[in-house]
């Protein structure tokens, strides 16, 4: 397994999803920076909706925290942006976004059966595959991999497809 198949795999799996009427990563961080109402429906505005691969790297690096303040629908839109991130950048970007998916992805099995029900099993597999790789593939040396490892054992080992 290499990263450009599990690339491939989460564009697959997440292609021609959209953000629909779910909290993005512009409005994500305004809510972090607890702003009024009214900047906050500006940063909505504003967000990425149609398309999560047009949001730029610089976006995603600036704001590792916006994944913590997304609801099912912002979570399944960007979630991918922020894997491929980590992906294509573990080595390279000393931003907090390549741990991001990590840590978002750590949470009791309850809550992610719950809230996270909107993934597909092709989602959920590609989901399970990035975990794996960041364990396996990359270590400790670049990314929070006990946070992976603790994720994917917990919950998504069981949509790991091999």
């Amino acid at each position: 397994m290499d990263s450009a198949e599990v690339i491939e795999q989460i564009r697959a799996a997440f292609a021609g999803v959209t953000l629909e009427d779910g909290i993005g990563i512009l409005e994500s961080d305004a809510i972090d920076g607890c702003v009024s109402d009214k900047k906050r429906e500006q940063a909505r505005n504003n967000d990425y909706r149609e398309n999560w691969e047009t949001i730029p790297d610089e976006v995603i690096a600036e704001n590792y925290s916006a994944l913590c303040f997304m609801d099912p629908k912002g979570l399944r839109f960007n979630l991918p942006a922020y894997m491929i991130f980590a992906l294509k950048n573990y080595r390279s970007s000393a931003s907090a976004s390549v741990d991001a998916p990590i840590y978002a992805l750590q949470k009791e099995p309850e809550e992610l059966e719950q809230a996270w029900k909107i993934f597909t099993k092709s989602q959920r597999e590609g989901i399970a595959n990035f975990l794996k790789f960041m364990i396996i593939e990359v270590g400790e040396k670049w990314v929070d991999s006990w946070q992976a490892s603790l994720a994917y054992e917990k919950t998504w080992f069981k949509y790991d497809r091999e």
